[in-house]
């Protein structure tokens, strides 16, 4: 089971990351990967993927349902394979953070060995598929907001332990990416207004 969770704090409004995360025609386009989405319904859509983990390159096509919509804190969905034998969940949470909020928790530690070197390979290669990392303004003053993504995808059928271990990595710098992507593109909109 390959999963990641990313949390950021900025200075944006709470109610302007809902507005902006409730709606996934806003937000679909940063997803690394992504080719299209097609709307079914208010609470379901068909995602279309391109994965390139290590020498796996796939179109990979996703039923995402949306499970819950508790605005203004959090979205929840559930991903199924339709091409490929995988499932899954994810969720955007927004919180309002005080002064006294603790600061969102480091980056977990590197791992060792050659666990650490696939990692740095799929960070890099991700790096120059994406492009350069998002530069995000200096926030003025204390944070007023954490958003948190969380991904899970559980690959399926005989290759599935393969597969696990290439996303891996590419899951943590994917989850990442469309975090710090939104997050700068609302504080520049900020910014302007």
């Amino acid at each position: 089971m390959a999963e990641h969770e990313h949390q950021i704090d900025t200075n944006v409004a709470p109610g302007t990351i809902w507005e902006f995360v409730r709606e996934m025609d806003h937000w679909a386009p940063f997803l690394t990967g992504y080719q299209s989405h097609e709307k079914q319904s208010d609470s379901e859509s068909v995602w279309t993927l391109k994965g390139d983990v290590g020498v796996l390159a796939r179109t990979l096509r996703f039923r995402v349902l949306v499970t819950e919509w508790a605005g203004p804190e959090r979205v929840t969905f559930a991903l199924k394979g339709m091409n490929e034998p995988m499932a899954g969940e994810g969720a955007f949470s927004i919180q309002s953070i005080g002064a006294s909020a603790p600061p969102a928790p480091p980056e977990p530690a590197p791992a060792r060995g050659l666990a650490s070197l696939w990692e740095r390979i799929v960070r890099f290669f991700f790096r120059r598929a994406r492009g350069p990392a998002v530069e995000r303004a200096v926030p003025t003053g204390t944070p007023t907001t954490r958003m948190t993504f969380r991904l899970r995808v559980d690959p399926g059928g005989p290759m599935a332990p393969m597969i696990d271990a290439l996303m891996r990595p590419a899951m943590a710098a994917a989850a990442e990416d469309l975090a710090q992507r939104i997050v700068a593109h609302l504080e520049a909109g900020s910014a302007k207004s």
